[in-house]
Formats: structure tokens, sequence, C-alpha cells
């Protein structure tokens, strides 16, 4: 089994804030990986979500943000991974801070979006960076949290970082997508790169369910040899309750949940049934944190 170990580096003309070098085995599939088990996966994440469209996302977001009340334009993204889901807020003015457990993922985010300041940190431990308008945290990151009490420490990290008049926006993996997606087995290729997904829930997997999924990722290495990635991904769902307890005790009142449909449009009904993600939108609540 190959080992590779990755270091944190950035672009020169960005500011990225080190906490520690990852070192990490190419074969993870010996057991299940945390959010900064994505520095294996870190090369080749661009190329596996080449599909998805994060301008239209963003628009349809920062749509539903002004009907909100956006109230400035500094932003905190959270989980940012390779900076695919900032970059579109960084071409509409955004001043944007980012932050992700995974240095070589960040390293990614550097080299693409040199204005961005980054920070490697666990979004459970975030330390108050700033005030910010807009907090936000995609591509169903939250669902990576394996307790309820890990989701109410990242949303305690969100109300530290939050302007007293910001809003605070999230998606998070419907039941849909645990009985669906990560119930099956798909093959995807961009360029020479080939993904194989496998999912290992099941069709009828229960309110709050652990589902895993892997990645392995086949990439070309010359003279016809391939070299094989495998990346383990574990995952909780989070039923609407438990969110929305969560946010109480972190002191954040919720004021929408909605679907997201298959082109990343909103709408104002979520289901858990028919949806395969939600979005979150929040903001500070006037009595501060439940105890």
């Amino acid at each position: 089994m190959s080992e590779a170990t990755i270091t944190h580096s950035g672009h020169a003309d960005s500011t990225v804030t080190k906490g520690k070098s990852a070192g990490v085995v190419f074969d993870m599939s010996e057991g299940p990986a945390d959010p900064a088990s994505y520095d294996v996966f870190a090369p080749f994440y661009d190329a596996f979500t080449a599909g998805s469209d994060y301008d239209a996302w963003a628009g349809y977001v920062l749509a539903l943000a002004d009907e909100y009340g956006l109230a400035g334009r500094k932003l905190l993204d959270l989980a940012c991974g390779t900076g695919n889901s900032f970059v579109p807020f960084l071409r509409a003015g955004f001043e944007v801070t980012g932050c992700d457990a995974s240095g070589a993922m960040l390293a990614e985010a550097a080299r693409k979006a040199p204005a961005a300041r980054l920070v490697e940190a666990d979004v459970r431990e975030l330390p108050t960076l700033d005030r910010f308008h807009l907090v936000t945290c995609f591509d169903d990151s939250l669902n990576y949290l394996s307790e309820e009490r890990d989701l109410a420490s990242a949303f305690g990290s969100i109300a530290a970082n939050l302007h007293r008049e910001g809003l605070a926006m999230f998606d998070l993996n419907t039941l849909l997508a645990y009985r669906t997606t990560f119930a099956t087995d798909s093959v995807s290729a961009h360029g020479d790169v080939i993904f194989a997904w496998r999912g290992a829930s099941r069709a009828d997997a229960a309110p709050g369910c652990r589902a895993d999924a892997s990645i392995e990722v086949f990439a070309p290495r010359g003279r016809g040899l391939y070299e094989r990635v495998t990346s383990v991904h574990a995952q909780r769902h989070f039923p609407r309750e438990r969110v929305l307890d969560a946010l109480r005790r972190a002191g954040l009142a919720c004021l929408g949940v909605h679907g997201v449909l298959a082109d990343g449009g909103l709408v104002p009904d979520a289901d858990e049934l028919r949806h395969l993600k939600v979005l979150y939108v929040a903001r500070l609540a006037e009595g501060g944190v439940d105890e």
C-alpha cells in the first residue's frame, strides 16, 4: 500500500493560516475517514465535481440571502474545499475567508483564489475570525459530523463568527440521498481519470442513519498504468427536529428550510423524501444561547 504525506502549502499572494501538516494513506479502505481525509482526494476533487454549476448555485443562494435581508459583503465559507464554493462570491465582490480541515484542499483553493484568506481549522473548534455578514457551509459537509454534539459545536462556531445582522446558510443531505445516492454504485470519467462511487447505505435507511460511500479514483500514470486512490466518506443523516434543536442550543434561530432542486434552484417547502438536499437559513437568536 502506497503512502503519501501532503504538507500544507499556499499561493504566495494568499493568506493561509496553517495548523499542521497532514499525513494520509492513499488506500483508506480500512476504515471510515473524517473530513481531513479529503487530503487524499484533493488533486481529483475538481474533476469529480466538474458537473456542478457553482456559479448558478451561488446565484440562487445570493438571491435567497437578499430575500432574508443580507446586510453586507463579508463571507466566511466553512468546509470550503478547493474553493469552488466561494469563488463565485469573490467575483460578486465579497471579501472572502475560507476554512477547511484539509490542508491539501486549501492548497488547491489558494492556487485558484489568491485573494481569499484561508484558514485550516476544524469547524467544531473554529476560533472567532471576524464577524461575517454571511457564513456558508455547502456540499453536505456538516453530514460528515458523526454526533449531534459535533453538529451543535459547529453551529457554535458559526454563531461566534456571525455579524449581529448576519445570515448562516448551510445544506444537508436528506433521507432520500441516503436511500438513493448512498445506496447505489456508479462510474464516471473526466478526461483520462475514472471515478467509481460505491454506496453502502440501504434503500430503506432510517432517519438519523449513518451511511458510508467510497470513491475509487483510477488516474493514469503512464505506460498504460493507472494509480488507484480510495477515499471513504462516512456521513450521518440529521432529521430536521435535531438540526433545529442544535441551532437553538448554539444561539441561532432558523428562518427557513428550503428544498434544493436538481439544477440547484431553491424552493420554500423542503421535503426529505423529494429533495436530495435541503438548505437551512439561520441568524443569531435574540435571546442568545439556549442552555
